[in-house]
């Protein structure tokens, strides 16, 4: 019996799946989410107008509810469009995706209330309210109380303006809907969470096999062992500590998982640079550094094209981001495109950051390696033209920290 309740438990809050699994897919069934709401709230829209400009022709003087839910879509998509990209966590997207929901119920008790429908079951409307959640994955206790509660509140007012006959179609209606709606989302949210979760799975086996490409090209690269185990802690290091700040507070935690996820491959592209140019003793010709340079651009696709099939495109935009544009400068002198400030990816800063320091202090075909005092020096002179100014010095307080 113990056994029942814990599965009802876990099921009601975690979808059946480990609470830690849930947790960790959570961000990415709200991004879900939030795309899907994109679409039924110009959908609702849509048909809202057609519905209003029907309303115009027959003269049936029912235009606020149509006008309600017309206005209230297209206001929802354009918060989507406009602050989803600034807020992109799963709050955000619980807010947007439950006031759709709210808002169609309003518009389907508002037109209840009109004088003209006293005497008409509202079925369409009713099929609409109780089967519009099953686009939304969300813990089920809380999609079953919000289905159950939209249902007696929509009753309330039925009964309450609407003739008996009328009503109790209502009520057969509405029962009979939000049923079938119930078990409809206990199937299909069921299925897409364990899909979301079991692919998240395959992206954590896809990464690891990507970082240890990256280790094995490190490998290759007689002069930079252990290099991607330090730019990953000091990217990590850096990370904690920028994001309590209030300029970087727009970012999820999800962002910031990703960017230290993604730095141990921001080499990755070195895999397609000749043995006899990575490992040269001495000094590169210019042909030489020209094709060194190549390795951001080459980096940025193999994970493009080893990665097309994993659904995170959050996940999958940093580490493209990171491989391509942390040899960019703050000033604009960098590659492979010469972008400048802040034109440059805040995960490619990052890792600038953490690449240059540890190349500095580490030894070199042609160099030796600098003490980190002297590294910390050729660093605080960087700022500005090479390193974001910002970082640079919250970056270099840590470094400093580590040594004291």
């Amino acid at each position: 019996m113990r056994k029942v309740f814990t599965g009802l438990i876990n099921y009601l809050f975690f979808c059946g799946i480990p609470r830690k699994d849930y947790n960790e897919i959570r961000p990415i069934v709200w991004a879900r989410n939030r795309r899907i709401l994109k679409i039924t709230s110009l959908l609702s829209a849509f048909f809202s107008i057609v519905l209003l400009i029907v309303d115009l022709f027959t003269k049936t003087d029912t235009l606020a509810p149509y006008i309600l839910l017309a206005t209230g879509s297209i206001a929802i998509y354009l918060i989507v469009m406009t602050l989803g990209r600034r807020f992109k966590n799963a709050y955000f997207s619980f807010a947007v995706c439950y006031g759709q929901m709210v808002l169609t119920i309003i518009y389907a008790v508002l037109l209840s209330t009109q004088p003209s429908n006293a005497a008409i079951p509202a079925t369409s409307v009713i099929l609409f309210i109780s089967l519009l959640p099953i686009a939304i994955d969300d813990r089920p206790i809380r999609m079953y109380g919000f289905m159950i509660c939209e249902c007696i509140g929509y009753l309330i007012v039925s009964h309450h303006y609407k003739e008996f006959s009328a009503f109790k179609l209502d009520c057969v209606n509405t029962i009979t809907f939000t049923v079938i709606g119930l078990i409809i989302y206990s199937v299909v949210c069921l299925r897409n969470i364990k899909e979301i979760s079991s692919g998240l799975r395959i992206e954590k086996i896809q990464n690891n096999l990507i970082t240890s490409l990256a280790a094995a090209v490190e490998e290759r690269d007689e002069t930079t062992g252990g290099h991607i185990v330090r730019t990953e802690s000091y990217v990590s290091m850096l990370v904690e500590r920028i994001r309590k700040k209030e300029k970087y507070a727009k970012y999820p935690r999800l962002y910031f998982r990703n960017v230290v996820m993604a730095a141990p491959i921001h080499d990755l592209g070195k895999i397609k640079i000749p043995d006899s140019i990575l490992n040269k003793p001495g000094k590169l010709t210019e042909d030489e550094y020209d094709i060194i340079k190549k390795h951001t651009e080459y980096g940025a696709k193999v994970i493009q094209n080893s990665m097309r099939n994993v659904d995170d495109e959050n996940y999958i935009n940093v580490a493209i981001n990171i491989a391509k544009y942390h040899h960019e400068r703050y000033d604009g002198t960098g590659y492979p495109e010469g972008l400048k400030g802040e034109e440059i990816p805040l995960e490619a800063r990052i890792m600038s950051l953490a690449d240059v320091y540890d190349a500095l202090i580490s030894k070199r075909p042609y160099k030796e390696a600098f003490p980190k005092e002297k590294a910390i020096s050729i660093m605080q002179e960087g700022i500005g033209t090479q390193f974001d100014p910002e970082l640079a010095p919250i970056f270099i307080d840590i470094v400093q920290q580590s040594i004291n």
